[in-house]
């Protein structure tokens, strides 16, 4: 039986998730200190291993190859990630990533400090940390609207994503410093503790966040069939198809610069660890402000503008950080990219968790994940073959270039121009 309820068409909430958000303080506040920690731990560790990677190997197809690995799992298993978490309970899922998590970063620090370095050893555990983190990300994000309710969503995703930005920011400054002094080791075995942190604030989490269906009706739908299910509702609400499509080229241009911020901190400020954790800080300060900025100023009811303008004023701070050569200039354009990164990301989130039934969202989130960063791979190719071959100013200026024409070409879909989140009145 299906109800019309402030907005969206949605299919009748699972008591399990009616019973939740009578305890949305304790079950959002748990979900806040799992998202905080592990961003800490997760951008610590992406300092540490960037750096282990490059100081060991001075080539940027190798940060390349370690992106990709970062980006395969979810186009693999994005869509069956996404099925498994609107099927079973979201909190087991999350659980069980963490810890995975942790023992895979707690071997690496382990192996590093007492064999070395081994760059296949690092792309097999970190293929292992992402695949564990694609089955987590959709769960985390579905299990929102069972935590409080729609009217909440935009401050929740904004205080979700803002402080996530803001301890990637402060873990990115913490990793350079960390293996600046004390060495790339405590970085990894940092990353370790916080998954474990992570995991325990999950397991407290009080009741069932699986989709409310019974047993016999799960028996009787195939994985294959509730994917199925997904598809058809992305293929009957064209606004967030066209932003799937949409996205493709962000993604790809994105994906051209973003991953070699190591190599931009390298090549214009010298072999400084601290210089390169204070850009990525840069742009997490920047997202932070991006994603607090979506409830205060309601973004989700006019999110498709808003989403093709934020990308179209990206690839503009692209081209300047590119050709900047002071790094506080960087910095202040890290921010800058930053800030409309966080805004566009955390508008599209709450405008679909606002619009998209519970019961389907993960499965929508994971469809469009899929579709979105399709494209990444090759840019993190092409990225890597641009700065060998002409430079990172060049690299930076591609994308840039890029990023400003997919914003505009975005602004004359239609449909996405239409993707937004009207309440009902």
């Amino acid at each position: 039986m299906q109800r019309k309820e402030e907005g969206r068409e949605t299919s009748s909430v699972p008591e399990t998730a009616i019973y939740n958000r009578k305890i949305k303080g304790k079950g959002f506040w748990n979900l806040f200190g799992s998202t905080t920690v592990a961003a800490f731990g997760g951008s610590v560790s992406t300092v540490a291993v960037s750096w282990i990677v490059y100081s060991y190997t001075h080539n940027a197809i190798f940060i390349a190859y370690l992106g990709i690995a970062g980006i395969v799992p979810g186009i693999v298993l994005g869509l069956l990630a996404g099925v498994i978490a609107d099927r079973y309970d979201k909190k087991t899922l999350m659980v069980t990533s963490d810890v995975v998590r942790m023992i895979s970063m707690a071997f690496l620090s382990i192996f590093f400090h007492f064999i070395g370095f081994s760059f296949p050893l690092i792309l097999a555990i970190m293929l292992v940390v992402y695949t564990f983190s694609t089955f987590f990300l959709p769960a985390s994000q579905a299990i929102l609207p069972m935590l409080v309710n729609r009217e909440s969503l935009e401050n929740s995703n904004g205080m979700l994503q803002g402080s996530a930005s803001v301890f990637q920011a402060v873990g990115s400054a913490a990793g350079g410093l960390i293996v600046y002094y004390l060495g790339a080791v405590w970085g990894l075995g940092i990353n370790a503790m916080t998954y474990a942190l992570s995991a325990i604030f999950l397991f407290q989490l009080i009741g069932h966040y699986g989709s409310g269906h019974s047993s016999i009706s799960q028996r009787e739908t195939s994985i294959a069939g509730e994917l199925r299910i997904g598809m058809r509702y992305m293929k009957e609400h064209l606004p967030i198809l066209e932003a799937t499509i949409g996205a493709l080229p962000a993604n790809f241009f994105g994906s051209i610069f973003s991953p070699f911020i190591v190599v931009y901190a390298s090549d214009k400020f010298g072999s400084n660890s601290a210089a390169y954790g204070y850009l990525v800080a840069a742009i997490g300060t920047g997202m932070a402000i991006g994603a607090i900025m979506v409830g205060r100023i309601k973004s989700s009811r006019y999110a498709g503008p808003l989403i093709s303008t934020s990308i179209l004023l990206a690839g503009v701070v692209v081209v300047l950080l590119g050709f900047s050569v002071d790094i506080y200039q960087s910095l202040i354009e890290g921010v800058l990219a930053g800030t409309m990164i966080g805004l566009l990301n955390t508008t599209y989130l709450a405008t679909v968790q606002s619009i998209v039934p519970t019961e389907l969202l993960a499965r929508v989130l994971s469809i469009d994940s899929v579709g979105s960063f399709a494209a990444i791979p090759a840019g993190m190719a092409v990225g890597g073959i641009l700065i060998s071959a002409h430079g990172i100013v060049f690299d930076f200026t591609v994308a840039g270039i890029g990023l400003l024409l997919n914003g505009g070409v975005l602004m004359s879909f239609k449909e996405f121009r239409k993707f937004r989140y009207v309440p009902a009145s």
